[in-house]
């Protein structure tokens, strides 16, 4: 593949990956908008751009990361069929758990990530340290 393909491929793998990420920050977006009603303040005031926009940053990296993986000579471009959407929707969906289970894992300190601000993190708020609710 040239140069010029191999971008192409990346950009369309990174923005289904974010289309997927995208999916599963909507019930994450559902659930800081209860935990702002519970706790009567804005939403505003418990949610985090930051945070969004790094999830969507993963999202992106996990779907051209499964784009890469999907061409594994290089020489021939990849078509792109119902079945590779979906496959890097998947990616951009689920590829951010691994992601980030990676980051807290192997890098010092988490990866600077604390569970509380952590996009993907499951806890319940109850259980965070600041009950700040997860993105998706």
């Amino acid at each position: 593949m040239t140069i010029q393909q191999w971008i192409l491929q990346l950009l369309l793998g990174g923005l289904l990956g974010v289309v997927g990420q995208g999916i599963r920050v909507v019930p994450g977006l559902k659930k800081v908008n209860d935990h702002a009603l519970a706790e009567k303040k804005p939403f505003g005031d418990v949610f985090s751009m930051g945070t969004l926009l790094i999830s969507l940053l993963i999202g992106f990296t996990a779907g051209a990361l499964a784009i890469i993986a999907s061409v594994p000579d290089g020489s021939a471009a990849t078509t792109m069929d119902r079945q590779m959407i979906l496959t890097l929707l998947a990616a951009g969906y689920a590829g951010t758990d691994f992601i980030e289970a990676f980051v807290k894992k192997n890098l010092p300190g988490n990866g600077g990530a604390t569970p509380a601000t952590t996009a993907g993190d499951a806890k319940p708020v109850a259980d965070r340290v600041d009950n700040t609710p997860a993105m998706g």
